[in-house]
């Protein structure tokens, strides 16, 4: 037993064992909530107004006769797509698309998709599938709404020239945005559709807040996806990181105030 604390302390480098401890909490507040909803309990996820902002759009579309447009962005479209740092915002992206795709089916919009995600095309395909099969509507998927193009820039142009044919009255740019965001979102604002967007990549959420009707920023992205789709794990995850976070903001007040009284348990404990 005293090996092995031994050997844990070694491997810990020093000044990051505070970092630690905060790991192996999220996990067990994350065990904790999943065990939680599978029991059938609720754990409470605020409706974003961006959510209320999609059906919103889609309804928009509706009465203009006009197709509405989704993109997940470049981000896992290259550098190991699904399985690279870019892969869960697609992913939590797709639970997003499914919602629209219902709305769409719902209201008979029809639905384009334009990406650049080659190994995210099944999921793609089948999301909307189930989606239009949940509406009742499965003859009125067909797979050709989904364009592949195999680079940024083939994708930004197929994009733009979605906007200058379809003129849709919606779009979705949600995902992994890169340089795109504020190409396509002035493109699509050009041709008057109401624009949803969101992305966790903060060095673009200048340009998807300045050209937007509505946003997701940053971890609102899986937020939305997890209220959405109500996956368990998706639902834990989001709410074992707000305990956590509710933990530190305490630890931190805690630490103002001790700090000005001169007491430095939570500054040393920090450096651990």
């Amino acid at each position: 037993m005293v090996g092995a604390l031994n050997l844990a302390m070694e491997i810990i480098v020093q000044g990051r064992g505070f970092q630690f401890v905060i790991l192996l909490m999220t996990a067990i507040f994350l065990y904790i909530a999943y065990r939680l909803l599978k029991m059938g309990k609720e754990i409470y996820l605020r409706r974003l107004p961006a959510i209320d902002a999609i059906e919103e759009a889609i309804g928009r579309a509706a009465e203009m006769g006009k197709p509405a447009h989704y993109t997940y962005g470049a981000g896992g479209g290259w550098g190991g797509g699904l399985a690279s740092h870019q892969g869960p915002q697609v992913v939590a992206s797709s639970a997003i698309l499914g919602y629209v795709a219902q709305l769409c089916a719902r209201y008979d919009v029809r639905l384009i998709v334009n990406m650049m995600q080659a190994d995210a095309i099944p999921l793609t395909e089948e999301v909307i599938r189930l989606a239009y099969l949940r509406e009742g509507k499965p003859e009125k998927f067909d797979p050709k709404i989904i364009n592949y193009f195999p680079g940024q820039s083939p994708m930004v142009t197929g994009i733009l020239g979605t906007f200058q044919r379809e003129r849709p009255a919606a779009s979705f740019h949600i995902g992994g945005l890169y340089y795109e965001s504020v190409v396509i979102g002035e493109a699509a604002k050009f041709v008057g559709a109401f624009l949803v967007a969101g992305t966790a990549n903060t060095h673009q959420l200048a340009f998807i807040v300045a050209t937007s009707d509505y946003v997701l920023i940053g971890e609102e992205l899986y937020a939305a996806a997890a209220y959405i789709s109500r996956e368990p794990m998706q639902v834990a995850s989001i709410a074992s990181e707000d305990w956590v976070k509710f933990i530190l903001m305490a630890i931190t007040v805690i630490g103002m105030i001790l700090e000005s009284a001169g007491i430095h348990v939570i500054s040393n404990m920090l450096k651990w």
